[in-house]
């Protein structure tokens, strides 16, 4: 295992978005899941020694509120993705529509912050080969929305990857940061799962996923570190549920932290330029893995 890397992704899905994706109303003009979950993740990085890569739905940088969380991950050394303009399933859109929600969030996010984005995920992993090549076009070096798995290729159309990260339009140079495979297990197994079905779900799809030609994914979300949503904005039961506002903040950090500790037993965990960098100077265009990150380069 030795020289096995792992990066951490969050996706910055705050209370509006999620409500939007399921329908429910949006209330308030404030957005508490952003600001705790936000405010907790960065406490629980700065604790545990992480970089993480925050994939931002673009039009939050127009609330000054979650403008000014975001750059104080920025100053905290956070790395920036996006992860589209607003939250839409991209495989269902025209063609213009999707153009923008790819290209127009990457400039947006990028001048607002100050940061060149690379990565881009699509919300619900909601990819085509029209995606990706839309994600290539707008000049993003990677993509992280891929699950290798037979059922994913058969909803998306896309092939089957080999396990690690690849390239997945013949010709260009747009790299794929693939999810975890869960393997036998019927769900995936990030940890917004695992909070909800219990840290043994986390420990067993460690277990069934091997070392891959690439960098193995984490994604955290929002929900894994906020505090619980109160009163009628948890939009009842389901709401509570996807909003994981059953769960306090700190049985969340605590379940958190064990997952780190046993992702950090099997991974060395690495920014995701730092694993870029040394793919891009050790590895071929076939994809395979670079020379393991220095000591100094890892989160």
């Amino acid at each position: 295992m030795a020289g096995a890397a792992a990066v951490v992704h969050v996706d910055l899905d705050g209370a509006r978005h999620i409500s939007r994706v399921h329908g429910w109303p949006e209330r308030g003009d404030d957005d508490p899941l952003f600001d705790t979950g936000l405010r907790n993740a960065l406490e629980f990085f700065r604790a545990t020694g992480v970089r993480a890569t925050l994939f931002v739905i673009a039009e939050d940088v127009r609330d000054p509120r979650k403008l000014a969380l975001l750059r104080e991950a920025a100053r905290q050394g956070h790395e920036f993705a996006s992860h589209s303009l607003t939250h839409r399933r991209l495989d269902r859109l025209a063609p213009e529509t999707l153009r923008r929600e790819v290209a127009e969030s990457r400039a947006l996010i990028g001048e607002a912050l100050g940061v060149e984005i690379h990565g881009f995920r699509a919300p619900a992993f909601s990819v085509n080969r029209r995606v990706l090549e839309c994600v290539a076009d707008a000049g993003y070096r990677y993509d992280s929305s891929v699950f290798p798995t037979r059922r994913f290729a058969k909803r998306t159309g896309l092939s089957r990857p080999a396990r690690g990260a690849y390239r997945p339009l013949p010709g260009r140079s747009l790299l794929e940061l693939p999810m975890p495979s869960p393997g036998p297990l019927p769900l995936p197994f990030h940890p917004s799962y695992s909070l909800v079905l219990g840290t043994w779900y986390f420990r067993a799809g460690l277990r069934v996923t091997g070392a891959a030609a690439g960098p193995f994914v984490v994604l955290f979300h929002l929900t894994d570190f906020a505090d619980p949503l109160a009163g009628d904005r948890t939009n009842g039961w389901r709401g509570r549920l996807f909003t994981l506002s059953h769960l306090t903040a700190a049985e969340k950090r605590q379940r958190c932290a064990e997952m780190l500790d046993r992702l950090r037993a099997r991974y060395s965990i690495v920014t995701t330029a730092s694993w870029l960098a040394h793919h891009r100077a050790g590895a071929g265009e076939d994809g395979g893995t670079a020379a393991p990150p220095t000591a100094a380069s890892r989160s």
